[in-house]
C-alpha cells in the first residue's frame, strides 16, 4: 500500500509544531517528529513517503502537485487547533486528486471534540483520538473493520463513531529506528535561534503522568525505549546525517534521575559529546551530580516548566513544585554551565495581579538564560477545561482561538485582556532589566563557546523589544 505522510504548510507564514502535547505556531522550525517515528512502523509493509510542507515552507498547490504524482492509497496528516481549518484542505485536497483515497488525522489536542472535528472535517475518514496513535494506524491500514479498532472517530451510516481507546500502555519501545532517511536535509530545522542547527528532535519516552491541571497529557503515565535504541537513533542522526544539535521531546526527561545518567553514560561511552543537546525538565528533580554528568554528555540548555512564581497558584494546579526547589535547581544549572529557559504560564486559577508580580519578581530574582510567558488555554482533555466545563466558565471554544499568546477565557479573577497585558509587560520589563543582561554576558563569558549563540539570542530579544511583543511566543 501507497502511504503519504504529510505535515501540513505554515500558517500565515509561521512555522507550525505539530507533536502531541506541542500543537501550535511557533517561531521555530522544527522536524516531523511524529511522523517519522510513525514511518518507522509503517514501512515495514508500506511504501512510505514523507513531505514536509512546514519544513520546507511549501504551500497546498505543492502538495497537491505532489498527491497527483504520488497517487497514495492512504494520506496521513497532523494538525493543531489554531491551524484546522488550513490542515483539513489537505484531506480535500487529496479526495480532490483521488476519490478512492483513505484520508488519517493525527491531533492530539482535540480528541475530547472528537465529534465536532468530523462534523467540520468532512473530508477526514479517520480522526485517530489515541494518544499513542502509532498502535493504531497499522489497524486502519491492514483494512480491519472500523468498528473493530479501538482509538478512532469515523463515520458510518448511523452517523460519527468514537470508538475509545486501548486502556492498556502502548509498547513504546516497538520503535526501533524511526525513518530519519526520509529527511533529506536537517540544515532547514532550528529551535530558539538559527544558529541551532541543523537540528532533529528525538523521543526517548512519551507519556508524563505527573498530574498538572493545565495539561493535555497528565494523565498518560510515560513509556519508555531502550536506553541503547535512543543511543543508536543519535549516533546515526549525528554520524550519518550531521546533526549538531538534539532535543529530546520527553515532556519531563529528568523523570527518571537513574535513567539520565545512563543516557548521558551512553552517550560518552560512544564519544558523542560533541553534539549538543537539550531536554525539558522539571524543576525538583535536579542535583549537581546529574546537572555535571548531563554536561559531560553534551547537554548545554533545558526547558525548565516553573508555570508561576506563586506557591499558591502553584498548588492550586497540582503542579507539586515548591518555588524554591524550582531557584535551586536554577541555581545548579548556572552552576554546571547548562543554559535554563524557564517556561511559565499566566491566568492559571487563583492568579491575581499580586501572583502575576511574585511571577516577575522570581524571573527577576533567578536571571535565567531565557524564559517564555504563555496565557493560559485550557485545552480540552486538561483537568482545568473539565472543571471549567463544569462551573459554566467556558461555554464554547472554537478551534482557531486556542492560541498560547491570546488566552482565550479567563478561569481566574484577572480579565483576559489583564492577562495577556501582564504577559507582554514582563517580557518588556525583564528584557530591558540591565541585570538580566549583565547576568547572561557573565555566563557567556565563562562558557566562550557559546559567545556566538548569545550574539544571536541578544539580537532576537533586541528584534522583539523593537518589534513589539505580538503573538511571537
Amino acid at each position: 500500500m501507497k502511504v503519504l505522510l504529510l505535515n501540513p504548510p505554515r500558517f500565515k507564514g509561521m512555522p507550525v509544531g505539530r507533536e502531541d502535547r506541542c500543537e501550535n505556531t511557533i517561531p521555530n522550525v522544527l522536524p516531523p517528529m511524529g511522523l517519522v517515528y510513525l514511518a518507522g512502523i509503517l514501512e515495514q509493509e508500506h511504501v512510505v513517503k514523507l513531505i514536509d510542507a512546514n519544513g520546507y515552507n511549501q504551500d497546498l498547490n505543492y502538495l497537491k502537485s505532489e498527491i497527483e504524482e504520488e497517487s497514495p492509497d492512504v494520506v496521513i496528516f497532523r494538525a493543531t487547533p489554531e491551524t484546522f481549518y488550513l490542515d483539513i484542505e489537505v484531506a480535500r485536497i487529496a479526495k480532490e486528486v483521488k476519490n478512492s483515497v483513505k484520508t488519517v488525522m493525527i491531533c492530539w489536542s482535540l480528541t475530547k471534540l472528537a465529534a465536532q472535528v468530523l462534523e467540520k472535517a468532512m473530508d477526514v475518514d479517520y480522526y485517530v483520538i489515541d494518544y499513542y496513535y502509532e498502535r493504531v494506524i497499522p489497524q486502519i491500514l491492514k483494512g480491519k473493520s472500523s468498528t473493530r479498532i479501538k482509538g478512532i472517530a469515523y463515520r458510518s451510516a448511523a452517523g460519527i463513531q468514537l470508538n475509545a481507546p486501548e486502556e492498556e500502555s502502548f509498547d513504546f519501545n516497538s520503535i526501533s529506528m524511526p525513518a530519519w532517511r526520509l529527511i533529506p536535509d536537517f540544515r532547514i530545522y532550528w529551535v530558539q535561534i538559527p544558529s541551532f542547527r541543523p537540528y532533529a528532535m528525538v523521543e526517548s519516552a512519551k507519556g508524563c503522568g505527573m498530574g498538572c491541571s493545565f495539561c493535555t497529557i497528565a494523565r498518560m503515565k510515560p513509556v519508555f525505549r531502550e536506553v541503547s535504541k535512543v543511543a543508536d537513533e543519535i549516533e546515526y542522526l549525528c554520524r550519518e546525517r550531521g546533526v549538531k544539535y538534539i532535543g529530546f521531546f520527553d515532556a519531563t526527561f529528568n523523570i527518571q534521575r537513574k535513567r539520565v545518567l545512563e543516557i548521558c553514560e551512553e552517550l560518552i561511552q560512544r564519544k558523542l559529546t560533541k553534539l549538543r543537546w537539550f531536554a525539558n525538565i522539571r524543576g525538583d528533580r535536579m542535583d549537581e551530580e546529574q546537572a555535571r554528568v548531563m554536561r559531560q554528555a553534551g547537554c548545554r540548555g533545558v526547558s525548565v516548566g516553573i508555570e508561576s512564581g506563586s506557591q499558591q497558584v502553584l498548588d492550586l494546579a497540582h503542579k507539586r513544585l515548591k518555588v524554591s526547589d524550582a531557584a535551586k535547581t536554577i541555581e545548579i544549572l548556572k552552576k554546571t554551565g547548562i543554559a535554563q529557559y524557564l517556561s511559565f504560564i499566566l491566568g492559571l486559577p487563583g492568579e491575581t495581579l499580586e501572583t502575576v508580580n511574585e511571577t516577575r519578581q522570581f524571573i527577576r530574582r533567578t536571571k535565567p538564560t531565557g524564559f517564555q510567558v504563555n496565557g493560559l488555554v485550557p485545552y480540552p482533555g486538561c483537568q482545568l477545561y473539565d472543571d471549567a466545563v463544569q462551573h459554566g466558565k467556558i461555554q464554547r471554544l472554537t478551534f482557531d482561538n486556542l492560541l498560547l499568546y491570546n488566552t482565550p477565557v479567563s478561569l481566574c479573577d484577572l480579565t483576559t485582556e489583564e492577562i495577556n497585558r501582564s504577559r507582554r509587560q514582563i517580557y518588556k520589563e525583564i528584557y530591558t532589566d540591565p541585570g538580566w543582561w549583565f547576568s547572561n554576558t557573565k555566563a557567556l563569558v565563562k562558557s566562550p563557546e557559546n559567545i556566538g549563540v548569545g550574539i544571536d539570542y541578544g539580537l532576537k530579544v533586541i528584534r522583539r523589544l523593537v518589534k513589539g511583543m505580538g503573538s511571537e511566543v
